[in-house]
């Protein structure tokens, strides 16, 4: 199960060249997110995104608070 010690990294290191993929092959706004499979924080569960898709509204957050 994820944890703040194995989520979180001391130092992000990405190279231009690793940036300029990510962001040629990211999704773009309004674009529908793939189906994937998702670890629940809190219980270490999985769920598929298409699932929680069904019930409500979905928004998703990338990136850390730390």
């Amino acid at each position: 199960m994820m944890n703040d010690q194995t989520y979180n990294y001391s130092v992000f290191d990405a190279s231009p060249s690793e940036f300029a993929e990510f962001a040629t092959h990211a999704p773009k706004v309004t674009m529908r997110a793939p189906a994937f499979l998702l670890e629940d924080l809190e219980t270490g569960g999985k769920i598929q995104m298409k699932d929680l898709w069904k019930s409500d509204v979905v928004v998703m957050e990338f990136g850390s608070f730390t």
